[in-house]
């Protein structure tokens, strides 16, 4: 993966929707940038139009999604539930692009990544320059919480492996891996989407989370069946691989590891993330 070339979008493209935790509407426009700029949100509804790189260094809080603001900048200057979007880039290798959005939380369209997927093919991806960075580890790295941890292990490739486990019937034990490649990711996670739980939702609305959720951009699990068609048997861990893949992409890099995770969420993610930096400098 080291010598891969750095990529950006061929034209500008843009898409309206509403943010599945701030319920508003939000048009967001992906631009091509130049060699080594990364990554970048540019938040057009603000005077001041904070340009907030997607940094694992960014990130400022990991309340039901990845939220990132610039280093002393107000939580309000800063962009919301960015991991769906972040994963399908990392995923189709596109290292620099300028992101603008009117408001503070990208579009979440179905839930998944498929549509931002969808998008950067019709723009068309364009080689650059300069090789992508890479980021290779050479001794086991893990983080763990509770019962939870996420572990890296030297490859020679991108691997993930994810296992989830609820105590509901419906839900049980699931285990999926994912030899990364564009084509496998289009196919096998990117449709996969978010998801939630029935009884907590009234929780979370009041705590001002959820409010753009419906049946159009999540699967909603109810105490016995699923309230939405599932469009894979196993989309819920499957959509934790597009979160991971998501929040790991904040490294800035491509990977040479084989992830493992149990049980993680974006908190435990983000941890991991940071050691990985501390561990490989």
């Amino acid at each position: 993966m080291s010598n891969l070339k750095q990529k950006t979008i061929k034209r500008g493209i843009s898409i309206s929707g509403i943010g599945l935790h701030t319920g508003k509407t939000v048009r967001i426009k992906f631009i091509p940038a130049k060699v080594d700029s990364g990554i970048n949100f540019i938040r057009t509804d603000l005077q001041s139009r904070p340009r907030i790189k997607a940094d694992i260094r960014n990130v400022s809080s990991t309340v039901r999604g990845t939220n990132l603001a610039q280093h002393r900048s107000a939580d309000n200057e800063g962009v919301s539930t960015v991991e769906h979007v972040l994963s399908a880039l990392f995923a189709l290798s596109i290292t620099n692009l300028d992101i603008e959005l009117d408001g503070p939380e990208p579009p979440s369209l179905d839930g998944s990544s498929k549509q931002y997927c969808e998008m950067m093919l019709k723009a068309g991806i364009a080689p650059q320059g300069s090789r992508m960075k890479c980021v290779n580890i050479t001794r086991p790295v893990i983080e763990m919480s509770g019962d939870k941890c996420v572990v890296a292990l030297p490859s020679d490739r991108f691997t993930v492996g994810f296992m989830i486990n609820y105590p509901l019937d419906l839900i049980g034990t699931q285990f999926y891996i994912l030899d990364l490649n564009a084509p496998r990711y289009i196919k096998e996670i990117a449709p996969a989407r978010t998801y939630g739980f029935m009884n907590e939702l009234e929780t979370l609305k009041k705590q001002g989370l959820a409010l753009g959720a419906s049946a159009d951009n999540s699967v909603a699990i109810g105490s016995d069946c699923y309230l939405t068609e599932l469009r894979f048997k196993d989309e819920l861990v499957r959509h934790k691989v597009l979160d991971l893949i998501g929040d790991l992409s904040l490294l800035g890099a491509q990977i040479n590891a084989q992830i493992i995770s149990i049980r993680s969420g974006h908190d435990l993610n983000i941890r991991f993330a940071k050691k990985l930096l501390k561990e490989v400098g």
